[in-house]
This record gives structure tokens, sequence and C-alpha cells, in this order.
């Protein structure tokens, strides 16, 4: 098993660190089939070497349950069976520490030769630049990411303090004392509350970023955080009201005389729902536990996270520094690869410019998801003692666009699964609001569940994407972030039906890989064309690249 969420700190009595007895490939295998996640028993020995604690059965024949844990396992496979996600101890596939340690022998040299040429490459770079300008850095970069930066700070801290609201939110209307007799959470008045609860904070702290004049990278970081804060805010209150709905469904029927055994399975059912494993609903809707959530690199809400057993903080260090190392290797990038080449682009034109970054640009995004995903987000889980680092899939074999954005960014990709992929696919299946309309009783008839869930689901994103990167450059470009985004649906749709495309799997590859590596420069050159045009002397074109910059390795993280 593992350590539930608590509200309360680590304990000197919870159960050593957690480590699966199946290799990954092994437990993805046997997910896939349908298998239920690997089984963890109390029947564990430590072994230390070097800072990393090695988990291994002194009895592999010792695999039993008792009555609780049993029902808690049956209680988990059947939830993850219902929503299509669920959390379990895993690791991060790239992540250096259990490379070293504990990971694949075949490709920590991989990554260990990664990062040596990238070494190499910059000190040649920073000799290159000392011996042209007499300096090793630029620094005109450096005085506008940090300009305003205690602004930046301060109100960074009140855009996530004022998530707190969700809480006496959810326990006034939904589950408290005091909630409306009127206001049902099983409703559509309830979500029509928490949309307008939703929309009122989300324009509330885009206008305070509108009003703060910062510089462009400060509103391109404050706009993708406000974004992140906002899926965390609907996760926490759609869950919730799923919940409370729930828990008042169980009442009802716990208030009938000699129910059915119907209505007695329905009533397990739901109590398996509100109490998943230790902690029960609405008993776990406090300040500490939503603090928890905030803190902890997952957007999809759960009553409970799979735990490690305590913090190690040499690994919160080596991520520390891992992300200051980071961000030094891309602030070089963009000052001496990207933008010399952006200020001559009015000269040598667009494509010509696009070729010149392609090297860049990919080098900048691969960056960028390093620091997201293995340094940042693995840094916080640690801290929080989160087991699930499963933050990416092996996206670098992904052979379409589909599959890239299932596996680039899953904290994301859970959240628009669990949200607006699952309802709407449950919504085109039974609703029958569709009947009153033949054009949509012709289009239901045509359009699987599947696609039209799909296709949902990329609208969201798109309108997502257009909105993060229109709020931080404040300049719209015709939509082309939005018409990107939902162009990805016909190539999807013709690369699952002709056969011949579908069984192409190297050449799929090799063309969504062409598609990242030219697009995402060629967007960047679009969206700073008109900054670099020599007809607006007192703009500075080094903030539009350093916020467009951000803004596609952003919204791509998306």
């Amino acid at each position: 098993m593992f350590v539930p969420l608590a509200n309360g700190p680590p304990s000197s009595h919870d159960s050593p660190r957690l480590r699966p007895q199946m290799t990954r490939q092994e437990i993805e295998d046997a997910v896939a089939s349908g298998s239920p996640p690997p089984v963890f028993t109390p029947s564990l020995r430590r072994s230390f070497r070097k800072d990393r604690q090695i988990i291994s059965h002194e009895d592999s024949s010792d695999q039993q349950f008792n009555s609780r844990d049993a029902a808690q396992h049956q209680s988990k496979e059947a939830k993850s069976k219902e929503h299509g996600i669920f959390f379990r101890p895993r690791t991060s596939i790239l992540d250096y520490t259990e490379l070293m340690y504990q990971g694949s022998d075949r490709i920590r040299g991989l990554v260990t030769c990664f990062w040596t040429i990238v070494g190499a490459y910059l000190v040649s770079l920073l000799l290159s630049h000392y011996e042209n300008n007499g300096e090793f850095l630029s620094r005109g970069l450096a005085s506008l990411i940090f300009s305003q930066i205690t602004d930046l700070i301060l109100s960074d801290l009140g855009l996530v303090l004022s998530t707190a609201f969700v809480v006496p939110f959810v326990r006034v209307l939904w589950i408290g004392r005091w909630q409306p007799r009127f206001l049902d959470p099983r409703k559509l008045q309830a979500m029509g509350i928490q949309a307008v609860a939703e929309l009122g904070w989300l324009v509330f702290w885009y206008m305070w970023q509108g009003s703060r004049g910062w510089p462009w990278t400060q509103r391109c970081f404050f706009a993708l955080h406000t974004a992140v804060n906002w899926m965390k805010v609907h996760s926490y209150l759609s869950t919730n009201r799923h919940l409370a709905g729930d828990l008042k469904t169980q009442t009802e029927l716990k208030a009938q005389q000699n129910p059915s055994k119907n209505v007695v399975a329905q009533i397990r059912t739901l109590d398996s729902r509100l109490c998943p494993y230790s902690a029960r609903f609405p008993e776990t809707q406090t300040l500490g536990n939503y603090a928890m959530f905030q803190l902890c690199p997952a957007l999809v809400y759960e009553i409970e996270y799979p735990r490690t057993s305590h913090i190690r903080w040499g690994y919160v260090a080596e991520k520390m520094a891992g992300t200051a190392g980071i961000f030094v290797v891309f602030y070089i990038v963009v000052a001496h690869l990207m933008i010399p080449h952006l200020e001559r682009m009015h000269e040598v034109g667009l494509m010509l410019t696009t070729v010149h970054l392609m090297g860049p640009m990919a080098t900048c995004w691969l960056l960028f998801f390093f620091i997201t995903f293995d340094s940042i987000a693995n840094g916080f889980a640690e801290l929080t003692r989160f087991a699930d680092r499963r933050f990416y899939d092996d996206w670098w074999n992904a052979r379409g666009l589909d599959e890239f954005s299932r596996k680039w960014n899953r904290p994301v990709h859970m959240f628009l699964a669990r949200h607006i992929y699952m309802p709407v696919r449950e919504l085109w299946k039974g609703s029958r609001g569709f009947e009153s309309s033949q054009l949509l009783r012709r289009l239901r008839k045509t359009m699987p569940p599947s696609v039209a869930a799909m296709a949902a689901t990329f609208f969201f994103s798109s309108i997502l994407h257009e909105v993060t990167i229109v709020v931080a450059c404040r300049r719209w470009n015709h939509g082309v972030f939005f018409f990107s985004q939902m162009m990805q649906i016909p190539v999807i749709i013709l690369s699952e039906r002709v056969k011949w495309l579908h069984d192409q799997q190297a050449l799929r590859n090799w063309g969504f890989w062409v598609a990242m590596v030219f697009f995402q420069p060629f967007l960047l050159c679009m969206y700073t064309y008109n900054a670099f045009l020599p007809k607006t002397p007192s703009f500075n074109p080094v903030q539009t690249t350093s916020v467009s910059i951000s803004a596609v390795n952003s919204t791509a993280a998306f």
C-alpha cells in the first residue's frame, strides 16, 4: 500500500519509502492490459546507497491483505476504471537521481552525455562572446527579467493565497450547516454558481496584471501561473461538488426503511468514493488539506494522494541547483543565439530567420521541459512527499500531435481528461437534449462520443492557449495559436483512418519532429516580426522577444 495524504506534518511512524516490485515497463504493460497496479505490502526492508532508499521485499510469499486493505484496493481499482485516471507511486523517466541509483541502465548514460555536451557547447559559446564583446554574458536581458521583481513576487503570492476562497466556498454552500436549502450540488444551479465564482476570480487577476505596467517577461509568467491556479481552483470545486452530491445521495438512501440489495450496494459504492482509503469526505475539507493540494505538482484534486515516507533534502538541493543551472543555460541561448537573429529579421526575411532559429528554439523547448517537469515539479513533489512523479511520458516517441499532447504534460492532460474529455463523452452518449434539434441528432449519429470529446478538449485547450498568449503579449495575431491547435483534429483523424499512414510509425515520428522543430520558431517570428521593424526606436525588442519565447514554450506546456 502507500502512505495516504494526511493533513498534518509527516510522522515518524510512516511506513518506509515505497518502491514497486515490478519494472517501469512491466507496470505500464500491466495497467494497459487492465490489470491492477502493483501491490505494496508492509513486509519491506531498507537498504541505502548514496542517499537513495531502495526498498525490496523480505518475503515474496507474504502478499496478503487484511480486509480493510483489500477493500481499499478494490475501491481504488473501481474508481480508476470509472474516471480513467488515478495516482500511484511512480518515478519520472528522466529523473537523474533515479537513473543513477535505481533507474534504467540503458538511458542514464545518454542523459549524462546530453548534459556534458550542453556544458561543453556553452563554454565555447561564452568564450566566443568574450572574444568578440569583452564580456561573457549579455546584460540587457537580465535587467529586463529582474525589473519590478518585488512587485511580481508579492502579486504572485496574493494570487496563490486568494485561491483559498474555495475552502469556505465548499463548506458553506455545499456541505456546511449553513448550506442553503434551495442549493443542491447535484443540480445545474450549483454548477452555475461555481462558474460565476471562477470567472470572477480569473477576470480580477487578469485585470490586475494589466494594471501593473510590468515588462513582458513578468506578464508571461503571471499569465501562465494564473492559468495553472485556475485549473487547481476548478478541479477542487468540481470534485468536491460531485462528492457533496454523492454525500447527499447517500444520506437520502440511508434514510430509507428496509432498503433493497441494490440500494445497499449503491450505498457501499458511494461510501467507497467518499472514503477511498483512510480520509473521509467532508472531514478532509480543511485549509491544511487544500494547502497540500496547492503545493503538490498536480492539477487534479483527490482526497488522498500516494505519499513517500520522508523528504530527501539532498534531492531537493539537487533540484534547486538544477533549476538555477538550466535557467542560466536558457538565458545564454536566448541572449546569444536568438536575439541577434531576430534583430536582423527585417533584413534577411522571415523564412531565413526561422531556419536560423530552429536549433536554438528546439534547445529552449527542451530546456523548458527539463526545468519545468524534471526540476521544479520533482522538487515540489519531494517537498510535499508526493509519490506519483509521472509528470510526462516518452513524448519524444510520439507519432502525432495527439500522442504528444497526452505525454508531454501529464498534469494538464489529466486535468483535461477529468474535467473536459470525460464529461463531454458521457454527455454525448446519454443526453436527451440532443433530441430537440435535428442537426444535433444527425451530428450525434455520425460523430462517435470519443471524437466529440476530443474536439471539445482541443477547442478548450486552444482557447486557453490563445488567451494566455494574448494576455501575456497584449497582442492578438489573428488567432494563430487557436487555429494551429484546432488544425490538429483533422490531422489526427486522417492518421487514424488511413491504414497506410497509421502503420508508418517511424514516418509519423519523423513528421512530428519536423513539425515541432520548424513551426515553433516560425510562430515566434510571426509574433515578433513587427517588433523588430526599424520604425519604433523607443520600442525595446528584447522585451517582446523574451515574452514571445516564454509564451511559445509555456503554451506548449499546456
